[in-house]
């Protein structure tokens, strides 16, 4: 391909993980926003728009859909343009859309502006992931990732914070005036900071090359195995930013300015998961860190059941089980993308875009059961966790097998 089609990947020395993840965190750090923000805002939208709280968890889950499923349009486009225009435009309609959010005078214009968010926000979580898997070998991605996982922590963990006092002193338009001058900040950043990672290439939009790249994913089993343990993992973090605000705030009495507190809590155990495996990264294997972080994953979940269905619900032990949970997914974050990846070559948009596309959607079913079965209580959370943690343990299993395969082919050669 000739010089003025594309540009060449940076140099090296252009690469260092700090700096590139830094770009990224900014960058991945809008579309976090654009949900954990305005979560506080939830029980009282139900009164503002004369609505039910399941029509107003639908601009949670929908949104959260959405986000799934734009991910396998994005891929591609970042094959095809490279990473950083498809970022940059995304982070434009960003902080449009969120204009858009904080007009809406009905219920569903809100959820058709949170839809329409989703769509555009999409493009972070593909692009950050396919820059990691275009600069780094497997060694350097687990810790790319898990340092990308240790710092994003910081944002869902103040968001609802300073959403909850946005609420109360400005109502609940304003979050979206902030996550908008976010988004225009971050698109001056990544245009003027970051380097381009990939070749673009002219083919990549091609229909049966995508169709078959997509098709060729969902038959390779190690990719879909840890593609589907990261969506079974987000899924039990969705159900907090779903159903949390209503069952803390409604049922348990939090204020909403003080919600952000709690769900904040939950995302520092995820930061200090994130630093641990960042840590161990050059000294364990990543199976026993993959290991690890489904074992207290799975513990969390089966705690958050046993506390409801034993009727101890309080906002400490409801939290503390979350804690639990998101203490064991910084190893599991930080592990198991690149073990999804680690077979694939080439189009590593297209590869990236599945993994999210698939892991935002399997995620956000667990979003939209959580609203639809909403009833008053927190059974809804008890089965839902339920179902989510026993999937994991099958998954984890099935990511041995895939081990072991690799390792009998390994000895054939």
């Amino acid at each position: 391909m000739s010089k003025d089609l594309a540009s060449p990947a940076p140099a090296r020395s252009e690469n260092r993980i700090g700096l590139v993840v830094g770009i990224l965190v900014l960058a991945s750090s809008v579309s976090i926003m654009s949900t954990d923000m305005y979560t506080p805002s939830l029980p009282d939208l139900a009164v503002w728009f004369d609505t039910t709280p399941t029509q107003v968890k639908l601009t949670i889950s929908l949104n959260m859909l959405a986000f799934g499923l734009a991910q396998l349009v994005h891929g591609p486009l970042s094959d095809r343009f490279g990473r950083k225009p498809v970022l940059m435009w995304s982070l434009a309609a960003v902080a449009v859309l969120s204009l858009g959010c904080a007009a809406a005078q009905t219920i569903n214009q809100l959820i058709v502006a949170r839809v329409l968010l989703g769509l555009a926000a999409a493009a972070e979580a593909v692009v950050g992931l396919a820059i990691i898997k275009d600069l780094y070998t497997e060694k350097e991605q687990v810790k790319a990732l898990a340092l990308l996982g240790m710092v994003i922590a910081i944002t869902p963990a103040a968001a609802p914070i300073v959403g909850g006092y946005l609420h109360v002193a400005f109502g609940w338009q304003t979050n979206f005036y902030v996550i908008s001058a976010m988004a225009l900040l971050a698109l001056l950043c990544v245009g003027r900071l970051l380097h381009e990672s990939s070749t673009p290439d002219v083919f990549a939009l091609n229909v049966k090359r995508i169709v078959s790249g997509y098709a060729g994913l969902l038959r390779t089993s190690d990719f879909m195995t840890h593609t589907a343990m990261l969506g079974v993992a987000l899924g039990l973090v969705y159900m907090f930013v779903t159903g949390g605000p209503f069952l803390l705030i409604d049922m348990l009495g939090v204020a909403p300015n003080h919600f952000g507190y709690y769900q904040g809590s939950i995302v520092l155990t995820f930061f200090l998961g994130s630093l641990f495996a960042a840590r161990l990264a050059d000294h364990w294997e990543a199976m026993r860190l993959l290991r690890l972080g489904v074992i207290v994953t799975v513990l969390g979940a089966l705690m958050l059941s046993l506390i409801i269905l034993s009727d101890r619900v309080t906002s400490v032990s409801i939290t503390g089980a979350f804690m639990v949970m998101t203490l064991g997914m910084g190893p599991l974050f930080a592990v198991a993308p690149s073990r999804a990846l680690r077979s694939i070559d080439g189009q590593a948009g297209t590869a990236s875009a599945m993994l999210s596309g698939i892991e935002q959607t399997t995620a956000s079913l667990a979003a939209v059961s959580i609203s639809l079965l909403h009833d008053g209580t927190a059974l809804p959370t008890a089965w839902v966790s339920v179902v989510l943690g026993t999937l994991l343990v099958f998954l984890f299993v099935q990511s041995r097998r895939e081990d072991t395969k690799r390792l009998s082919a390994r000895s054939v050669l």
